[in-house]
């Protein structure tokens, strides 16, 4: 790379993290007060097909997997339980959820238990192989398909017109010319970053709130930090130590045990342990986005 473009790309960066911390430290207030309506995403799929470098799910390390329907079923029904049918918003994610072999019964059931917004977020890769039954599902459910961007070959104006043909709501991320402002997150493995501090300058905290086998977390990492772990142990293991970043009960709450939806929005508003291996003043924003080399350098 040029020197000069290293120098636009260093600027650039600069420039989005220092407003990004601004406005996170201004609002911090407002937005770490327990919440008012639930909101969270889920995993369907563990696994991607577009395997994107220093993803903050581990998908380009996780392995093939798919939700249970009827495990996805009893979360949804707990969670409708709690909070009522209403819902801010509800996104289910990935890895590629259009992967699932079931992802037209999960829209239903997701359906089913509340009114509210409810997403499939895809990087659209796999919606012009999509059958009618999952356009069916799709508009039948009130479902909007929610298209990230990526500077990926895909023919947004094919995918407009099937969403337009089946009457499904589309859309699509700031979409510009083969160009994508990627981040990156560091860990830092021995987990000695200030929790508090953390925190407050966290984007996802208290918002991009995680399902996962009946458990809700303020974010998505302490829920799918097995897939770090699992690949990298593996991978890496040596001398009988193991890199891994730990995960314990008390960054994450269990919804059969909480005893009312009060408990749960309490909860994912305070820091969790897990935000001891976040470098986030080092939060990398507005670099080039690339495809995994599953090196471990991605994430730390």
């Amino acid at each position: 790379m040029e020197p000069k473009k290293r120098w636009v790309i260093k600027i650039r960066q600069f420039l989005h993290t220092s407003a990004a911390f601004s406005y996170l430290r201004i609002t911090a207030n407002q937005r770490l007060k327990p919440r008012k309506h639930l909101r969270f995403e889920t995993d369907v799929t563990d696994h991607c097909n577009l395997n994107c470098k220093s993803c903050h799910h581990f998908s380009p390390v996780a392995d093939v997997n798919f939700v249970k329907t009827d495990v996805f079923e009893k979360d949804f029904k707990r969670l409708s339980q709690l909070a009522g049918r209403n819902n801010e918003n509800i996104d289910i994610m990935g890895g590629e959820p259009l992967l699932h072999p079931e992802i037209s019964k999960l829209a239903e059931i997701a359906r089913k238990y509340f009114d509210g917004p409810v997403n499939i977020v895809t990087n659209g890769l796999l919606l012009e192989k999509m059958n009618e039954v999952f356009w069916e599902s799709c508009r039948k459910n009130n479902i909007r398909l929610i298209v990230t961007s990526y500077p990926i070959k895909l023919d947004v104006k094919r995918i407009k017109e099937l969403a337009k043909n089946n009457n499904v709501k589309l859309k699509i991320r700031s979409l510009f010319i083969n160009k994508h402002s990627w981040c990156r997150l560091p860990f830092d493995l021995e987990g000695k970053q200030c929790i508090t501090e953390n925190r407050k300058l966290c984007l996802t905290v208290n918002k991009c709130i995680f399902l996962k086998n009946g458990r809700l977390s303020t974010c998505c990492l302490p829920l799918v930090a097995d897939r770090f772990n699992n690949y990298f142990c593996k991978n890496t293991e040596t001398a009988g130590s193991c890199i891994s970043l730990e995960a314990t009960e008390d960054d994450s709450i269990n919804i059969y045990k909480a005893k009312d939806i009060g408990e749960i929005y309490e909860f994912l508003s305070k820091p969790i342990p897990f935000c001891r291996y976040c470098r986030i003043k080092s939060w990398e924003i507005g670099i080039e986005w690339g495809v995994s080399k599953k090196e471990i350098t991605e994430w730390i």
